[in-house]
């Protein structure tokens, strides 16, 4: 799949393992209430994504990801370092758009990953169902007590969207829309011609396929 990796707009990929292990393992909770680890345990029941396949297909997708993208997504570096399968955009007036690669990631795992976001909807919406309840008391948990720092605190439904927003990056189409056809043969185009460079110089149509790409990415993260 062609992706636009945009910095703001990675975070949550990196940050949703612990709360994949946390729907996985049991809380060992001292007496005060504090976090002091975690249990084997049957995971957190979740109809249509069973937990430990969805946690196998995250860390396949994420590992797929380039060399150098969890540091990028931190902050640590404003680009990438070298990298064969990452390109930089460069604007006509010479500011940064966009970096574009290609990722190689199975469609049975994204397609997983998508059950299981869904599976946390539906599970924090007004009727989830019993076999859902689980799920929901959990979710409300996390929502109630996050222990990290960048676990999202409120309901049910803070929880799942919040978990939707991290998977925007593998799962949203950033070329929907009228223009997205044009969009994706556009900026694909430029990664055919520049194969192999780090980084290239585009014109005005291609830096406003690329701004519109990047728009996308950003409000399916939930910054715009």
């Amino acid at each position: 799949m062609l992706l636009p990796l945009v910095q703001d707009a990675l975070p949550g990929l990196f940050e949703l393992d612990m709360l994949l292990l946390r729907l996985r393992m049991d809380m060992v909770l001292d007496r005060e209430g504090e976090l002091m680890g975690y249990r084997d345990s049957e995971g957190v029941p979740i109809p249509g994504a069973p937990i430990e396949d969805v946690e196998e297909a995250y860390w396949r997708v994420r590992n797929a990801m380039p060399e150098g993208t969890e540091e990028f997504a931190d902050g640590m570096v404003e680009e990438y370092p070298p990298t064969p399968n990452v390109l930089l955009l460069i604007g006509p007036d010479g500011g940064n758009v966009v970096h574009l690669t290609t990722l190689e990631a199975a469609e049975a795992d994204l397609a997983l990953l998508a059950e299981f976001a869904d599976a946390l909807d539906r599970a924090a919406g007004p009727r989830p169902g019993p076999e859902f309840e689980a799920l929901t008391e959990a979710l409300g948990e996390i929502g109630r007590a996050p222990y990290y720092p960048w676990m999202p605190e409120g309901d049910e439904a803070s929880v799942a969207c919040w978990v939707r927003q991290a998977l925007s990056t593998v799962l949203h189409s950033p070329f929907d829309g009228p223009r997205g056809a044009a969009d994706y043969e556009t900026l694909s185009n430029v990664l055919r011609y520049a194969e192999g460079w780090e980084s290239v110089e585009v014109d005005e149509d291609e830096e406003q396929a690329a701004e519109r790409v990047l728009v996308s990415m950003m409000r399916a993260a939930g910054w715009t």
